[in-house]
């Protein structure tokens, strides 16, 4: 299992940085944080998650397009 603590100055980049975690197999743990410089949250991960998100973006790759020739 992996752990992971987003800082930010202020909520709204607290979010955005979480949001590019997500995508990733990320899950949040607890709530938001707040300390002297900041907000923060802890992130979750665990690895069968990361093999899955893993998996899911190599079925996502386009086929490569052959490219043909051709005759007139």
């Amino acid at each position: 299992m992996e752990y992971n603590i987003i800082t930010a100055p202020d909520l709204e980049g607290l979010a955005s940085e979480v949001a590019g975690f997500l995508p990733q197999g990320w899950r949040l743990k607890g709530g938001i944080l707040e300390h002297g410089d900041g907000y923060a949250q802890q992130l979750v991960r665990h690895t069968k998650d990361r093999l899955r998100v893993q998996q899911q973006q190599q079925r996502r790759q386009p086929a490569k397009q052959r490219r043909t020739k051709w005759i007139e």
